[in-house]
């Protein structure tokens, strides 16, 4: 069995898709008899002390979403593990501050390190207000640099996998997606939260899950649920998650007088965001700028039909016309497919098997065990190059 160190700059109790990956990777390892410590910054809203979590020192910059950034020393707990611990193999999710730790730490140890590249960091260069030419080129040369000093680098997508290729990156690439955590869907407690929500019992529903930002393209599901309530007028939809964009949308769904057909939950736990799901007729996606697009899959899991933009990252999760439909980003295109699975129970259903069956390929258990394979490979292609 193998002690591997995890590195990454974002843990519970943040909300996205890192988080999501680091701990579903962590807890199937774990399951699987592997031994995982996780060194990540700590954060003003944890909740006491974690079994295998060690924080570092942080700092927050005043910005709508708390997200703490590690000062690159390790004190207490983590200082003493750090010096004293055997690792078999380094595993970094960050490029940034904790992610240097990493790197510092597999070269004085002499360690196998491995990065997982979650975040295009290019598409997300808004959030800095600094010239965006500039700002852009900073991001892909950290993200070559920092991916040409791995042993292997694991993306989520092909897409993202090609992408770092024409960054000039040459070290081994694998494609692993985040698995999805069938447990979590399948096992949970059903929850009324068409009750909880006011949206009548037997309305279609139409649902979103992600964070409210700029970059997932909401207002394009906005418009296009616009043209469904024309001729569909029970249906309702449904936005699970929360960010920066949330006033925005709601005063989006108000010019539309459409906002009493709306609910918007904020930030919620990802139980709920599964029994969210569950409550679903079709899953709605307009988002272009996805490193893997996790709740699509989760979505499909909840045997859920999916109407998205059709972008490099959705044609890997979804056959066109097989587990839904994948449509041009415009408003006629994707009401059109929304109402056709409203309109056809049976091909709902249809798409909704063949969904599941798709999420199942890429179940948590089978990506952690595709994952063991990468480090136990790189750990003997480290000891053969020691030993020639």
């Amino acid at each position: 069995m193998l002690s591997i160190a995890v590195f990454t700059e974002c843990y519970h109790p943040m909300r996205n898709g890192v988080v999501v990956s680091v701990a579903s990777f962590a807890r199937v390892l774990a399951a699987l008899g592997h031994n995982v410590t996780i060194f990540t910054a700590q954060h003003p809203d944890m909740d006491g002390p974690e079994e295998g979590v060690f924080r570092f020192p942080s700092f927050t910059f005043p910005l709508q979403v708390v997200y703490p950034l590690a000062l690159p020393v390790a004190t207490g707990k983590a200082r003493k593990l750090l010096k004293f611990e055997h690792f078999d193999i380094i595993h970094s999710h960050s490029p940034m501050l904790m992610g240097h730790v990493a790197v510092s730490y597999h070269r004085r140890r002499n360690i196998p390190l491995i990065f997982t590249y979650h975040t295009l960091m290019e598409e997300y260069t808004h959030y800095v207000p600094l010239p965006q030419a500039w700002v852009k080129k900073r991001a892909i040369n950290l993200s070559r640099e920092y991916s040409n000093t791995s042993d292997h680098v694991i993306t989520p997508t092909i897409h993202v996998a090609t992408r770092l290729r024409q960054y000039r990156v040459y070290k081994p690439i694998s494609v692993i997606p985040t698995g999805i955590d069938l447990d979590l869907m399948d096992l949970l407690p059903d929850r009324d939260l068409r009750s909880e929500l006011g949206i009548p019992a037997h309305a279609p529903l139409l649902a979103y899950a992600g964070r409210i930002a700029l970059e997932k393209n909401i207002p394009r599901l906005i418009s296009a649920f616009r043209l469904v309530l024309q001729q569909e007028p029970d249906t309702h939809l449904l936005l699970i998650g929360g960010g920066p964009e949330e006033p925005m949308i709601q005063q989006l769904c108000e010019d539309y007088g459409i906002a009493d057909h709306v609910r918007m939950t904020g930030f919620v736990s990802r139980e709920l965001v599964a029994q969210g799901l569950r409550q679903a007729d079709v899953f709605i996606f307009a988002s272009e700028t996805e490193t893997q697009g996790l709740v699509l899959g989760e979505a499909m899991a909840c045997h859920v039909p999916v109407v998205a933009v059709n972008a490099e990252v959705t044609q890997e999760l979804v056959t066109n016309g097989r587990e839904g439909f994948l449509v041009p980003d415009a408003d006629g295109p994707f009401a059109d497919a929304i109402l056709i699975l409203l309109r056809d129970p049976r091909l709902r259903a249809e798409m909704g098997q063949r969904a599941r069956q798709r999420a199942e390929s890429i179940s948590a258990f089978r990506c952690t065990e595709r994952l063991v394979e990468i480090y136990q490979r790189t750990i003997e292609d480290l000891r053969w190059t020691m030993t020639r």
